[in-house]
């Protein structure tokens, strides 16, 4: 399954007139005039005008006999055979330019022995009576399109409509059907922080963009306000930042994209609204850990970074090196953190350590020569379990030697351990893409089973559902490990650039996944039905889009991630539709970096909400992210705390505001949605807006 945003025009068609006498045909059990209208086509042909020629029209419908358009007639039961001169109840007019409207010929079909006079009343087969909005100048004899073939001519829109049953026509006037021909965005976000808000928007086809957009037109309003402010933008950029902005005040939003040879608008999204906010989180370095070695053969001294926290609350940092792994106190001291031990292993730029109980467990690719070996003989590893029953004095008791290398490992609360990057060469390394370990006896494990399908770089689980990066085919798996002695294949979809890594949501609905290239983000999925995926948003860092993203985990609905040159940055994932910024700390603050110099790993599960850091370079970072009661997870218009705004939180507003129902102070804030300091009927109609266009 591959996603992918595509770029479309759009037609919008609509009926403007007091009394609906007419309508268009009906489709899927209702009336779709889209459906029933279509770019240039004849009857039988295709039309001269591309699409993307086609302009705005209007058609006033009239009784008045002045306003009848000389209509040239072709026969829809016999190959579009000129049947003569007819005529049409009303003009079309091209409205591209307003202050110069053109009038535009008609013509239209229908039954051999017809009366030439296009007024459609029935539905069946050849009987509808298809209208043909033309892009010629109208011709006031009519006898334009006489010698002409109608299955090739310039054809706008072929209009199917008709007359409601048991209606009068004209019954009011005036009366317009309008043809709106516009482009869709391929992609448009509007992020929303401190006194700022920020457009971005995309043209899927820059060849079309410039051949028919001049410049943008970005607009902007306080919510209810009729006066716009507009700044006009080259066609070849696509973001705008409003800045200097009052902090939660509703803002409308609006890109245009202009066309000013022709003086038309090409492209127009939707009003947007969105409320500038400030960060309310900080992100404090408490200290910095550096012990290790130099490297002696290339590779980078620091690399992934777990922890553990002991049955007295005690936390400690497990911190891969290139020549093993060291086993940091941060609690005793967080200012001052201490090592405890160092648990050697292989020489390796990549090592990937996670715990189960009182044990941790190290693998790693094993891929740097022996530097104290004349032979330089790479030195093999599995994996290694390292007894955490007294903290202070770790004890190396195994190493599972059913591989020799492995890219990474993944453990949760059950007693399970997954294991995998260890297919390339079954010699080398391992014989299967995915491989299971019990832990029921966590000293001795044992393989159960595993699974072959793709090379996993990373996964992460939910239940019984592994989720497998499959970087070098750009997709994502969803795996059953219900069964597993038997893992199966769920679904695929793919067209995620260099799939790293991934975390679930503690809902199991979201999985966020990071993409390890240049121009590496942050992608939200909607995965609450495995059989119908859909992408939710893309996140990319301030001034930092072309850099990657590594390693990422989900706690309380933000994002982790370590962004190698970026950092660690923290992500407000709470609405996955609209994913922002919450705080950061930059563990590499040196220029000229390279894509994969920073921040490796994060850890942001301790009790005590510190987040420690690994940087390939720097060492050990322990962070503290703060907000108030940040753990407890707040969405505005979230009232009762379930998780979702929905009708449940608004009937609890009007509660609030006819019963005079107590709120405590975290639900009046959560549902003063428009942050003016009073609850009322303008915060139940922004939760209303908010549910409408999530």
């Amino acid at each position: 399954m591959t996603f992918s945003i595509l770029f479309s025009r759009d037609l919008d068609v609509q009926f403007i007139s007091e009394d609906m006498w007419l309508m268009g045909v009906p489709v899927a059990g209702g009336e779709a005039f889209d459906n029933g209208t279509m770019y240039g086509m004849g009857l039988y042909g295709t039309s001269t005008i591309h699409p993307f020629d086609a302009v705005d029209v209007d058609i006033r419908l009239s009784s008045d006999p002045d306003s009848i358009s000389l209509a040239y007639v072709f026969s829809a039961s016999n190959l579009g055979e000129p049947m003569g001169l007819g005529t049409f109840p009303g003009s079309a007019w091209d409205v591209s330019n307003n202050e110069s409207p053109r009038r535009l010929n008609i013509c239209f079909f229908e039954t051999i022995n017809g009366d030439l006079e296009w007024n459609p009343t029935t539905v069946s087969g050849m009987d509808l009576e298809y209208l043909l909005i033309m892009n010629t100048d109208y011709d006031s004899t009519g006898e334009y399109y006489s010698e002409i073939d109608i299955t090739y001519s310039d054809v706008q829109y072929f209009s199917w409509l008709r007359k409601r049953a048991g209606e009068t026509w004209f019954s009011s006037e005036p009366a317009i059907l309008e043809y709106r021909n516009y482009w869709e965005f391929s992609n448009f976000d509007i992020v929303a922080t401190d006194n700022t808000i920020t457009l971005e928007w995309e043209h899927e086809n820059p060849q079309i963009e410039y051949d028919h957009i001049t410049h943008y037109e970005v607009k902007m309003r306080i919510d209810g306000d009729d006066i716009w402010t507009t700044q006009t933008i080259p066609v070849e950029n696509h973001q705008y930042e409003f800045t200097d902005l009052t902090n939660g005040i509703n803002i409308e939003c609006q890109v245009l994209g202009i066309n000013t040879n022709t003086g038309s608008i090409e492209m127009e999204s939707d009003i947007i609204i969105s409320t500038p906010m400030p960060i309310m989180f900080s992100t404090e370095l408490l200290s910095q850990w550096d012990g290790a070695d130099n490297p002696l053969v290339g590779a980078s001294k620091y690399n992934d970074v777990w922890g553990y926290t002991d049955p007295n609350g005690g936390e400690f940092a497990l911190i891969g090196q290139w020549n093993g792994t060291s086993i940091v106190d941060i609690s005793n001291n967080s200012e001052s953190p201490e090592l405890v031990t160092f648990i050697p292993g292989s020489y390796s730029s990549h090592r990937d350590i996670k715990s189960y109980g009182q044990y941790i467990y190290i693998g790693t690719e094993a891929n740097r020569a022996d530097p104290y070996n004349e032979d330089f003989n790479i030195i093999e590893q599995g994996i290694q379990v390292v007894d955490m029953t007294n903290p202070f004095n770790p004890q190396l008791v195994n190493e599972w030697e059913g591989v020799v290398q492995s890219h990474n490992i993944m453990s949760e609360d059950d007693p399970y351990l997954y294991v995998i990057g260890s297919n390339e060469d079954e010699d080398a390394w391992g014989a299967a893409d995915l491989i299971i370990l019990d832990l029921s006896d966590p000293v001795y494990p044992v393989k159960v089973g595993e699974w072959n399908g793709d090379y996993l770089h990373d996964v992460c689980l939910d239940g019984d559902i592994l989720y497998g990066m499959a970087i070098y085919t750009d997709s994502i798996h969803a795996i059953d490990v219900s069964d597993k002695s038997n893992p199966e294949l769920i679904v695929s979809w793919g067209g995620i650039p260099s799939s790293h890594a991934c975390w679930v949501s503690d809902d199991g609905q979201t999985l966020f996944s990071a993409s390890e290239t240049s121009y590496g983000h942050v992608l939200s999925w909607d995965v609450s039905n495995l059989f119908n995926i859909n992408l939710l948003d893309e996140w990319y860092p301030e001034l930092g889009e072309e850099w990657s993203v590594h390693n990422i985990f989900y706690k309380n609905g933000f994002i982790f991630a370590s962004h190698y040159a970026f950092g660690l940055q923290i992500l407000d994932v709470r609405d996955p539709y609209e994913m922002q910024t919450a705080g950061f700390y930059d563990t590499y603050p040196y220029s000229g970096a390279g894509l994969f110099d920073g921040a490796w790993g994060a850890y942001p599960y301790f009790e005590s909400n510190r987040i420690i850091v690994s940087d390939r370079s720097l060492g050990l970072f322990v962070v503290e992210f703060t907000e108030e009661d940040w753990t407890i997870p707040f969405q505005m218009g979230d009232i009762n705390t379930d998780g979702m705004v929905d009708i449940l939180d608004i009937v609890m507003i009007i509660g609030y505001i006819i019963d005079g129902n107590n709120f405590d102070g975290s639900q009046e804030f959560v549902a003063d949605m428009n942050m003016d300091g009073i609850i009322n009927i303008l915060d139940i109609m922004n939760i209303v807006y908010f549910i409408l266009n999530r």
